[in-house]
């Protein structure tokens, strides 16, 4: 198959209403979707990823008028996309139009890139289109055009080139459905963002561990997720500080976290040498959350293309950006 790989967002969104496949970015990660209008389009999109079939999509919309067309949007989820769209949040919603994919669920998850060309190609596609993380399932989400290359080039019908996510986690998906609103997948847009508008706001104990036994509203919250293929470990600042004195010289460990030097206890810093892997550092220094999130999946791919077997990853700082981050290094070590 020869892949349409464009930044020409007529050429994209025709593919789209053709029934095709196209991977998109985001400001999380790339998504690789298909009309919400088409089942068949849409299963194949399960099929590409080996997604599990009762792992649902997110359609994104190019506005909330256009979600309040097909869904019951109400005056408190209006009022969240007004305060947080374009952007990185999901909500799940009751559907007024019955037709769209997935037709045995009475609810449709939604959200509106905050890319202003991702929102012109879906508008121009007649929207809305369905999408999962643009990776085969279970793996880490995809955040670099190079990686998506790899794995879809020849794969899919169509890539829309245009700006790489920034963000690197999932959206925060939040469902309203029923009579208490419930936050199903932690995101950028933290919990207490979400309380001023949502003061009764519900975290299930689910929202931080893999349920089985449920059918999902929400991708993210059944299914093993982000995980590479290497042996991912969450450690403490001490711990992490540790590894790294005594086994800086493996070829088969990596490192993520907020340091870049150990302090010896007589005052003085020991830098740790640097060697290539996969284009980064063995070794990949963060300055903030924000900062982790955006580098961890493009760095758990250069870990599993350089062979490494075990990963360590330092916890999260306190504060803005941890919620959704240590969601996904807790799902990513198998917790």
């Amino acid at each position: 198959m020869k892949t349409l790989i464009s930044s020409d967002v007529r050429l994209l969104a025709n593919l789209i209403q053709e029934g095709k496949v196209v991977i998109f970015p985001t400001e999380t990660v790339y998504g690789i979707g298909a009309s919400t209008k088409l089942e068949v389009a849409c299963l194949r999109v399960y099929e590409i990823k080996g997604r599990p079939k009762d792992n649902p999509l997110i359609a994104h919309f190019h506005s909330i008028d256009a979600i309040a067309a097909v869904c019951e949007l109400g005056e408190v989820g209006r009022k969240l996309l007004e305060e947080f769209s374009p952007g990185p949040l999901t909500l799940i919603l009751p559907k007024k139009d019955k037709s769209l994919f997935p037709k045995d669920l009475e609810t449709l998850a939604v959200r509106i890139p905050k890319n202003p060309v991702v929102r012109e190609w879906i508008e121009l596609s007649g929207g809305p289109v369905s999408a999962p993380s643009a990776n085969l399932s279970g793996r880490p989400s995809l955040t670099k055009l190079t990686d998506v290359l790899r794995y879809f080039d020849g794969v899919v019908d169509g890539i829309l080139e245009a700006e790489e996510p920034s963000f690197g986690i999932e959206s925060t998906v939040v469902s309203l459905v029923g009579k208490t609103p419930a936050l199903l997948r932690p995101g950028s847009i933290e919990s207490k963002e979400l309380v001023s508008i949502l003061p009764d706001l519900w975290i299930p104990e689910t929202t931080l561990k893999n349920d089985s036994r449920t059918i999902p509203l929400s991708p993210g919250t059944k299914y093993k997720h982000y995980a590479p293929s290497a042996r991912v470990i969450l450690a403490s600042t001490e711990e992490f500080t540790y590894s790294l004195k005594t086994m800086k010289e493996s070829k088969t460990t990596a490192w993520i976290g907020f340091i870049e030097e150990a302090v010896e206890p007589n005052g003085s810093s020991e830098r740790f040498a640097k060697r290539a892997l996969g284009g980064m550092a063995w070794f990949c220094p963060v300055s903030s959350n924000e900062d982790y999130a955006s580098k961890l999946y493009a760095f758990f791919e250069s870990c599993d293309l350089a062979g490494i077997e075990t990963i360590f990853c330092e916890v999260p700082k306190s504060g803005r950006g941890e919620e959704g981050l240590r969601n996904r290094l807790e799902k990513a070590t198998g917790g």
